[in-house]
């Protein structure tokens, strides 16, 4: 039987392999929208820490090998860092499905890696991030929104305690 460090190298790999391959070439330069958001990690366990994160999310776009009534996805990459030391590097998906003219709810998944100094100890270095948010547009190319989102090792090691945040969100189109 692997490791957990095995599974988690491997998850690893493969989740990167898609998040390149997932991008044509005219499509990787640019991002599409930039995300800055502040919030509380591990708001609903009581050991809340103050966060800051960004994320840059690319073009979406239709992969031919998912159903179709897949929407498209974009790829995205990121980071989080809490005031108790822990960061969170991650890549992934998101879609951004409108709740008629001014709203949208986008879904949202990804793995990342999870370090931590002195703060909340999710039981190893790989973790999965899933998540919902609910945003506003405000003009043309900006959208406030509300983010919760669930970080998990996925039982991939002895310890899986989980942790949810919930963060304000600022994106803009640049």
């Amino acid at each position: 039987m692997r490791s957990g460090r095995a599974w988690a190298l491997e998850a690893i790999v493969i989740s990167v392999a898609v998040w390149l391959l997932s991008a044509s070439p005219a499509q990787a330069g640019q991002p599409a929208a930039i995300e800055v958001s502040a919030g509380q990690f591990s708001a609903l366990r009581g050991s809340a820490a103050h966060e800051i994160g960004w994320e840059l999310g690319f073009a979406s776009r239709r992969f031919r090998w998912l159903p179709r009534v897949v929407p498209g996805l974009s790829p995205t990459v990121g980071a989080m860092a809490t005031a108790k030391g822990t960061l969170y590097v991650y890549g992934g998906f998101r879609c951004d499905l409108p709740l008629g003219k001014t709203w949208r709810w986008s879904p949202q998944l990804a793995t990342g890696v999870f370090y931590r100094y002195a703060g909340h100890n999710l039981g190893g270095a790989l973790e999965f991030r899933s998540g919902i948010e609910v945003s506003r547009r405000l003009g043309e190319r900006a959208h406030l929104g509300l983010t919760l989102y669930h970080l998990s090792n996925a039982g991939l090691f002895d310890s899986n305690p989980g942790s949810e945040s919930l963060v304000l969100t600022f994106s803009t189109r640049p």
